[in-house]
């Protein structure tokens, strides 16, 4: 069994930098994340962790790990920022309907200053046998007579490439949840600066929960160092340091702000404080399979709860 820490990743355009894998692994078996691959026993030095906001996934079902190598402790001197050891790694594996699709990896592997060259990204499909899985550069589409694709190398760096730390889900904001994921990594000493309390986003409950949700599902692409920015200057990225739902960047960038890089004559504001109909930003939440959809990748199914969530915060401004 895994450690469990109380339970337990518009884009730019053609210009931007690709990032070079080093190919040291071709299947899962080799990255150690099983003591018995056969019995799906995982390594005793897996930490378990659970964000406080998930992303969006079309339904799957996602169990995520980390683990850090000899007990180093993950850079947290920015706790909006963190940033991983070298050779630390963060699988995440999904199943949907009850079968295991793939497992991804995000591994530190070096420490140049060059996030291109000091990270490894890529999904690993498993076998019709669950054997092992295999890592698709390419990815898979449909994979295991399901609905879900398996996204490519490059597509997974283009999420993970918007944060300094090129982790997602990771951070302050991220394990300050009822499990406590964040003490308990502090107890553990697996923290650089532990933080003096914990965090959630500023707002009453359904606030929380809407800027939450944008922050899990948009903000890796949409904020500045993000994808989309190149088209678009919106900001979903939340931060500790908030203090009132007016003055996070969500906020400030979204309600009352002109649309930008979409162009429509039925919508003028990517938000418009009371009335979500007339709302870009919910708009292309609503769309799938076309240039726009948001997110434009990694979904083909609208998540109706998520909808809902930002509707009602719209509504109720």
């Amino acid at each position: 069994m895994a450690v469990c820490l109380l339970a337990a990743i518009g884009c730019g355009g053609d210009d931007e930098p690709a990032h070079e894998f080093p190919g040291s692994y071709q299947r899962l078996g080799e990255t150690d994340f099983f003591r018995d691959l056969a019995g799906k026993e995982l390594a005793p030095d897996l930490i378990r962790f659970s964000p406080a906001h998930v992303l969006w996934s079309d339904g799957a079902n996602k169990d995520r790990y980390l683990r850090l190598p000899g007990g180093a402790p993950i850079d947290t001197s920015e706790m909006d920022h963190w940033r991983l050891p070298v050779g630390a790694q963060l699988f995440k594996s999904f199943t949907v309907d009850g079968v295991l699709i793939e497992t991804r990896l995000i591994e530190r592997i070096a420490e140049t200053g060059d996030r291109d060259e000091d990270y490894w990204v890529g999904a690993f499909l498993w076998r019709d046998d669950e054997s092992d899985a295999d890592f698709v550069e390419d990815g898979a589409s449909d994979a295991r007579g399901t609905d879900h694709d398996v996204p490519d190398a490059k597509t997974c760096w283009l999420c993970h490439r918007g944060q300094p730390g090129a982790i997602l889900g990771l951070s302050a904001l991220q394990l300050s949840n009822e499990r406590d994921d964040l003490g308990a990594l502090a107890a553990a000493d697996l923290l650089s600066d532990p933080p003096d309390g914990s965090f959630a986003p500023p707002g009453e409950p359904a606030v929380q929960a809407a800027l939450g949700y944008l922050h899990a599902n948009c903000s890796s692409c949409h904020n500045p160092r993000g994808a989309a920015w190149i088209d678009t200057d919106m900001d979903l990225e939340l931060s500790v340091l908030d203090t009132s739902p007016e003055d996070t960047r969500t906020y400030r960038s979204t309600v009352g702000v002109e649309l930008q890089y979409f162009e429509s004559e039925d919508y003028l504001y990517r938000v418009v404080a009371g009335d979500p109909a007339a709302s870009g930003l919910l708009h292309r939440m609503t769309v799938r399979g076309s240039d726009t959809a948001m997110p434009p990748v990694a979904s083909e199914l609208v998540h109706e709860d998520g909808l809902a969530l930002i509707s009602d915060w719209i509504g109720g401004m």
